[in-house]
Order: structure tokens, then C-alpha cells, then sequence
């Protein structure tokens, strides 16, 4: 396959099964994780939490406290000052002062010799509180007199530029996009119009390792930071902010993270341990429970939307409005952009529709505060879309894959923003659907099958990434990727052993901290492939022109015609003998040193043929027990556009777990709250899929030679789970005839849909 960048390489080794390179070190447990470090003197954090979802702090007591045998260190924000944490807006309070706005805002921090020390501390903390009234519902939170709960917001520190002004006080975000002109007049043309709500619950992100961090300061004042954050100098930058301390004094270390799926971008302990670290002049270590796991760190949203779309009879979209409501908790300090969303900004992304206004809201409440979660935001609107496709579908009486056809994307279509997409492969994957399944042909009672089309876009950002020639024709990589298990460090040693033409076991990958390594912004985006593959093809790319140059003078050969090819030297015109790669290597160590640096900045690689997405059709088929409500997947086939594959086994991964993740979402996970409090607090209650869970799985991989990445390579990491719930809901209405309009689907309420249809009243309560 043509390389897209024009540089040199060969995709032939990316046909091979990959190695993982952290794989040994995994396996046999020598991987270093956060809850593994042990040092010298090291205390243990815990934190004193909030019971209420809103009240005055009136007086806070920590003399018992601090008389517990073991404890160093009781902080309050009288001992540290009011300091605010955040990724863009910075709003959420280290130690909460004045009020605490959830249940689990943190009001004081202790340090002691044992956890078990700490965590008795902390129960002697007297917190006399005044409660105030809270929000939990985002509509109501915008209402004209709705109490504010953040009255100085205005005071919030953003980046990078000033925060946009909003409509109301409660809002975190908001975003309006409109498209066409006369959208009332579109609808007035329109011959049916379908009109849906659409509710979608707080989930969990369900990573293994919970977030955690040790925090020491050297005797120089370089603040050391180990870190459970997968975007370590993002962190380095916000420790900056919020301790003073200047960001060349901090070096911030995320080599192995155990899971991410979105959670792991935000920090919540390393501020508050910096300044028992400071206080104590010891290591400070924190490894939170996973009760705290599923209270009190940034879980997605939960949401509500409205959709209302105008179609003609013959099945054309002529017109579409959404208006969403996010509830994303107390503070807004887990988002990345200033924005609403990270993307999912439309239910409608994968249709050509003419016409379009959609408004999203992002709502503070008094519920423990949002944050990301595998393509943040396009979960909900996936769902509701794809659901509502259907619903349009069953009022035309037109087949639910032929309205996709008639409606999909298409080269030189815009999307519902305007927003231009090269190459969609909509039709592509729908017509493969249905010549490699057994849509259309008829079920027995009480089974169904759905479909959703779906697509996510390639993250954007810059990276960077250094390669340097070592003894025995070996060839280091460094890099600043955090490992959260994505296989980002094997990317990067097939990248650079496919242009240098060696074999992989050549490529020594190292990761580095903050204080040396090359920058990168963070895994995420389902970009890591694109950015540090990139910035790796540019440095290797370097190196081995560097390289063939320096072989030519130390084997007296024609520079223009010096190869590197299956692991040798050679002249393209054979005039000389291939020589083996370590000796020349070491030739030319002998007289040089050879270091090739790569950047990529996706801002300098556009082009006008518009945004890279990658598609997806999933066909599930399901049995429904009418007795019970249970849903059991019976079948599911996947049919998704790839280029260049790096790793095979790890794409072939991301696309099963990205089902599974899916399928979660779709019909057992939730964060139930009452009053604010999440009641689902451990993991009997939040239920993860498991592998009995599972059903049969086949992918049908559609290429192309178009992609963003290195070789033409497409991230695959966020491509398949939003399209699971939808598929679900419309196979479940295609078993038993009643729509789900709430995410997870869980028996309770298939079977109080199926009591409300039959016209008894609901035996059980249902959530909405």
C-alpha cells in the first residue's frame, strides 16, 4: 500500500502478528503500577467527604484528628488556600471551602502511617454543615429562578482564552449549531414528522485500577509526581497552576495505567497530596476504593433528548432539531474543551440532512461531577439517533437498512454541521450488512434483530518522538505516551522498524517522564496511532537517510544508491555485497553518534477534502423473555472500514472490547442516584458484562488506502461501542414491538414497557 505521507516504508511487516513489548513485563507482574510503589517513609492518604449534595460548611474540627496516633497531617482550605483544579475550566475545589456543592466534594485530606490510621483520622473530623437546597435535574437547573451554584463562576480561571460568555449561570457549556435556512419551512415541506425523548443514565467508565498517585518533593523542591493520569503533561501543567510551583519543577511519571476508556485524563488526589507532601516533608501515597471509584470521580453524564426530524414519504430527511440536556454534575473541571462536548455533538452525524438546529446544554447540578468516557457524549446521541432512524423507519413502513441508504452519507455530502467528511463509507458497510447477513429474513416470537450506523472521527493534536542508534545496530525509541493498555509503545516499533526496513526485536521502546521525554498530549481521542505513529515515521524517516548516508562512507558505496532492506545493507544496483545492519551499525558508531527527533501536528496535515471518520454497521440479534424482560444477545455482526492495520491483534481487539464495552452501556450499567447519592456503590450493584454475556461476535473489515495515521492508518479505539445500544434497542422492539427510549435496557424496565403496552399498570418502577 502507497504511503499517504510520501515517505519511504513498506507495510509488509504490519501483516504479521504484533509482540507487545510491555508484554513480559505484564505478564509476569514486574510491571509498575501506582498501587506497587513503595518508598521510605511514604504515608497514606484519605479524604473527609461531603454527606450532603449541598450545603454551608459552617466550622470544620480536626483536633481529634489530628491526636490519632500515626497521622501527620490534617489539611482543610484554611491550610492551603482556596485552590481550584481543572483541565480547561478550573472549578472544582482541591479542599472545599464555604460549600460543598455533592455528596463526596472533599473538605479535608490527611496523611498518616497507615491507611487504617488515616481512614480512623478522618472519622473524628467534625464538619458542621448548613444544607441548602440542590439541583438533580438539568432542566430544572436552568429554570429562571433556580438557586446558583456557582455565583462566581465569573472567577474561574480558563484556558486558554477567556471563557465564553453563557445564558445562565448553571450552565457549564453551551452550543448551538444550525444548518440550512428556513428551518420551519423545511418541516412545513415535510410529510411525516417523528418526535422522540430520550433519556441515557450516568455510567462508569469500569477501568480496573483505580485512580492513585504518590507525590514527593526532592530536597531541590522538584515536586515528583507517579501518576494513575494518562496525560502526564497535561497534569504537570495543571499541578503548575494549582501549587505555584513553576512546571519545569515537576515531573510527572503514567508509564502503566491500568484501564482508562476515558477516566484516567483527570487527577483528583495528586494536588491535595502535594500539599501533604509539602506539609509533612515525606512521600504521600493515594490509591482510592472503588466505592469512591463509583461516587465520586467524574462518571459520564447522564442525559436527556429531545429530537424531532421532518422526512418526506419517501423516506428523505428534509429536516432535524435536537435540543439535549447533559446533567454533568457539580463541576466542570473533567472536560477538555470549553465547549459542551468533546464530540456526539449530533444524532444525526451520519445522515445528509439539509436542514438542521441542534442545541446542546452541559447543566451543573448537585451530583457528583462528569467527565469522559469513550467518545465522550457520543454514547447518548448515538442511541437516540439511531433508535429514532428506526422510528421514522416504522411510519414510512420502509425497511430500517434501506432509510440508512437512502439517507447515509455520501462523497460531497456535509454533515449535520456542515462539517465536510472524506471518503464515508456509509453505504459501503450498509450494503455489506445486508449481503452478509441474514437481515430481512424472519425470526421466531420473541427475537429480533437491529441495526445502528455510526461514526467517530481521528483525534487531533501534536506529538513527538526521538530515535538514537545504540551499540549492536540496535535502535532506541522514546517516547511520552503513558501505557493504558492500548499498545501505543508496539505502534511506535513497528512504525519505525517498517521504514527503516529491520525487524521489529531491533526496536528498543522506552518511555519516558515529563523531566526528558518527548511531548505528547495524552491517549486519547482515538489518536495515539495517528499522532505518535506519525511523529515516529518522521523521525525514522530522518534516521535512515542519515543512516544510508553514513553506511555509504563507511563501506566506500554510492551514497544515492544505499538501501536498508530486510534487516541489511545493500546497493539497489548490487554493486556491493549486503552487509549485515548491527556491524555497519557499529562502524558507524565507531565515528558518529546518530539521533533522528519526528513531530507531527495534525493542525499542519489537513487537507480539503475534510474530516478523516471512521464507519461502522452493527447488526444484533436478540431473544426478549416476555416473562422476565431479559434481553439476551444471541448474535452480532460488525462491519467497519479499516486502512492500514499496525497492530492486527490489537485492532482486532479494540473492535471486540469496543462491543463489550457497548454492550454494558446498553443493558446493565448504571449509576443509580438518589438525593444526589449514588446507591450503586460497588460492583455487585454496577453490573460490567462478562464473558457469559457475550454473544458470537463476526467482523467483516471493509479497506480503504484512506486514513490520517502512518501508512494511511485509522484509529479504531472508540469506533464500535456507541453503535452497540442503539442496535439493541431497535432489535428489542423487533422481538416484542415496544420501543426502549432509556439506556441500559434492563429487564425492569423491558418488562414494565411490555405491562405499560399490554395496558396493565407497571408491576415494577421504572427508571425513565
Amino acid at each position: 500500500m502507497e504511503n499517504p505521507s510520501g515517505r519511504e516504508g513498506s507495510t509488509a511487516l504490519f501483516a504479521r502478528p504484533e509482540i507487545r513489548g510491555e508484554g513480559p513485563l505484564k505478564v509476569t507482574g514486574r510491571a509498575r503500577y501506582v498501587a506497587d510503589v513503595r518508598m521510605p517513609g511514604m504515608l497514606w492518604a484519605t479524604f473527609v467527604l461531603s454527606p450532603h449534595p449541598h450545603a454551608r460548611i459552617v466550622s470544620i474540627d480536626t483536633r481529634a484528628a489530628r491526636a490519632v496516633p500515626g497521622v501527620h497531617a490534617v489539611l482543610t482550605a484554611a491550610d492551603i488556600g482556596q485552590r481550584r483544579f481543572g483541565k480547561i475550566l478550573y472549578d472544582w475545589p482541591v479542599l472545599a471551602w464555604e460549600r460543598v456543592r455533592f455528596v463526596g466534594d472533599r473538605v479535608a485530606a490527611i496523611a498518616a502511617e497507615t491507611r487504617e490510621a488515616a481512614e480512623d483520622a478522618a472519622a473524628l473530623v467534625q464538619v458542621e454543615y448548613e444544607e441548602l437546597p440542590a439541583l438533580f435535574d438539568a432542566e430544572e437547573a436552568l429554570a429562571p429562578d433556580a438557586i446558583v451554584l456557582h455565583p462566581d463562576a465569573a472567577a474561574y480561571r480558563h484556558e486558554p482564552a477567556k471563557r465564553p460568555p453563557v445564558a445562565h449561570p448553571n450552565l457549564q457549556g453551551y452550543r448551538l449549531i444550525t444548518k440550512g435556512g428556513d428551518l420551519a419551512g423545511a418541516f412545513a415541506q415535510a410529510d411525516v414528522i417523528v418526535e422522540d425523548v430520550f433519556t441515557a443514565a450516568r455510567q462508569h467508565q469500569g477501568y480496573i485500577e483505580p485512580h492513585g498517585c504518590v507525590v514527593w518533593i526532592e530536597p531541590d523542591g522538584t515536586v515528583q509526581v507517579i501518576s494513575t493520569n494518562k496525560a502526564p503533561f497535561a497534569l504537570r501543567h495543571q499541578m503548575a497552576v494549582v501549587t505555584g510551583v513553576p512546571a519545569e519543577r515537576i515531573v510527572v511519571d503514567c508509564a502503566f495505567i491500568g484501564g482508562d476508556f476515558g477516566g484516567k485524563g483527570l487527577s483528583l488526589d495528586e494536588y491535595a497530596c502535594y500539599f501533604l507532601a509539602q506539609a509533612t516533608g515525606r512521600p504521600v501515597k493515594s490509591i482510592l476504593s472503588y466505592r469512591d471509584e463509583l461516587t465520586v470521580v467524574n462518571p459520564r453524564h447522564r442525559g436527556k433528548l429531545y429530537l424531532r426530524t421532518g422526512v418526506t414519504r419517501d423516506g428523505r430527511i428534509v429536516a432535524h432539531e435536537s435540543r439535549t440536556y447533559y446533567d454533568d454534575g457539580a463541576y466542570a473541571a473533567g472536560r477538555v474543551l470549553p465547549g459542551p462536548l468533546l464530540d456526539g455533538w449530533s444524532a444525526m452525524e451520519v445522515y445528509n440532512v439539509p436542514h438542521a438546529r441542534i442545541e446542546t446544554f452541559l447543566v451543573y447540578t448537585n451530583t457528583p461531577p462528569g467527565g469522559q468516557m469513550r467518545a465522550p457524549g457520543a454514547s447518548h446521541t448515538s442511541f437516540a439517533g439511531e433508535v429514532h432512524v428506526d422510528h421514522i423507519a416504522r411510519e414510512l413502513s420502509i425497511d430500517p437498512l434501506e432509510l440508512r441508504l437512502r439517507n447515509a452519507l455520501r462523497e460531497g455530502d456535509v454533515g449535520p454541521s456542515g462539517e465536510r467528511i472524506r471518503n464515508p463509507r456509509a453505504v459501503e458497510l450498509l450494503e455489506m450488512i445486508r449481503r452478509e447477513t441474514d437481515w430481512g429474513a424472519p425470526l421466531p416470537p420473541g427475537r429480533g434483530r437491529g441495526l445502528s450506523l455510526r461514526a467517530r472521527h481521528s483525534g487531533e493534536g501534536k506529538s513527538e518522538a526521538a530515535l538514537r542508534l545504540l551499540p549492536g545496530g540496535r535502535i532506541e525509541a522514546f517516547h511520552g505516551v503513558g501505557d493504558q493498555g492500548g499498545g501505543a509503545g508496539t505502534v511506535m516499533q513497528r512504525v519505525a522498524a517498517s521504514v527503516l526496513g529491520v525487524e521489529p526485536a531491533r526496536i528498543d521502546v522506552r518511555y519516558g517522564t515529563t523531566a526528558d521525554a518527548p511531548f505528547h498530549p495524552g491517549t486519547g481521542s482515538s489518536r495515539a496511532t495517528r499522532l505518535l505513529g506519525q511523529a515516529t515515521l518522521a523521525a525514522a524517516t530522518s534516521m535512515r537517510e542519515k543512516l544510508a548516508e553514513l553506511a555509504a562512507d563507511a563501506m566506500d558505496w554510492p551514497a544515492e544508491l544505499v538501501r536498508i532492506e530486510d534487516d541489511r545493507f545493500v546497493v539497489a544496483d548490487g554493486s556491493g555485497d549486503a552487509a549485515d545492519f548491527a556491524a555497519v551499525c557499529d562502524r558507524i558508531l565507531a565515528h558518529n553518534a546518530v539521533d533522528a527527533y519526528g513531530e507531527y501536528d495534525s493542525a499542519e496535515h489537513g487537507h480539503e477534502e475534510g474530516r478523516d471518520y471512521s464507519f461502522s454497521v452493527l447488526m444484533v440479534e436478540v431473544e426478549v423473555d416476555a416473562e422476565t424482560g431479559q434481553v439476551h444477545p444471541t448474535d452480532a455482526v460488525l462491519a467497519v472500514d479499516v486502512s492500514t492495520i499496525i497492530n492486527p491483534v490489537a485492532h482486532q481487539g479494540q473492535l471486540d472490547g469496543g462491543f463489550v464495552f457497548g454492550l454494558g452501556n446498553a443493558l446493565t450499567e448504571e449509576l443509580e442516584l438518589e438525593e444526589g447519592r449514588v446507591t450503586t456503590a460497588h460492583l455487585g450493584d454496577y453490573k460490567l458484562p462478562t464473558a457469559r454475556d457475550i454473544p458470537p461476535l463476526r467482523t467483516i473489515k471493509v479497506p480503504t488506502e484512506i486514513g490520517p495515521g502512518p501508512f494511511g492508518a485509522k484509529g479504531v479505539g472508540e469506533n464500535v461501542n456507541n453503535a452497540v445500544p442503539p442496535a439493541v434497542a431497535n432489535a428489542v422492539y423487533a422481538a416484542i414491538g415496544v420501543p426502549m427510549r432509556h439506556m441500559p435496557i434492563t429487564a425492569e424496565r423491558v418488562l414494565a414497557a411490555l405491562e405499560e403496552a399490554s395496558g396493565r399498570s407497571p408491576s415494577t418502577s421504572s427508571a425513565p
